[in-house]
């Protein structure tokens, strides 16, 4: 018989995959693996030798080793942030509130702020098919990847937070 804890880790493991499979990320799903794969078709046919193969493994572990960074970090800086913010929540409610009627004169043109007409960009030129490229690939998965399944991911944060596990 399963424990509470059994059904909670069962419960995310579940919720995870679900979101792996929801139409905002498995379209990109090819596009990832060729690219880690450094080649532009990854059909595993009988052409392909085992070498090949272990060679994609190794750099989709590298991938996923990127994206587990970015949520392990969300993870571990979800409780640490969690305290700070409550010991400073009366002073982050009225700059939280400065901010919103600052970006609100912005947007109706009372005055302009040219650090908000800015555009940044990282120009990064990475082979694919090297464990760095996978890495690098799995951190932008994360970080793109985080909006859609940001219900998800706060749930199991919170709750990861507040079982003591």
């Amino acid at each position: 018989m399963m424990d509470i804890s059994g059904i909670g880790i069962f419960a995310a493991f579940l919720a995870g995959a679900i979101s792996f499979l929801s139409p905002c990320v498995l379209p990109l799903v090819p596009g990832y693996v060729s690219y880690i794969a450094g080649q532009p078709d990854l059909r595993m046919t009988r052409s392909v030798g085992l070498r090949a193969r272990a060679g994609a493994l190794g750099l989709s572990a590298c991938f996923i080793l990127g994206f587990s960074t970015v949520f392990v970090a969300l993870g571990a800086g979800a409780s640490a942030l969690g305290s700070l913010l409550l010991t400073w929540r009366t002073e982050l409610n009225y700059l939280g509130g400065a901010i919103i009627i600052l970006f609100g004169l912005v947007m109706l043109g009372v005055f302009r702020l040219n650090a908000f007409s800015r555009d940044t960009r990282f120009n990064l030129d990475i082979p694919g098919g090297r464990p760095f490229g996978a890495y690098v690939l799995g951190l932008a998965f994360a970080f793109g990847w985080t909006p859609c399944i940001g219900p998800i991911l706060g749930a199991i944060l919170t709750l990861s937070s507040t079982s003591g596990c």
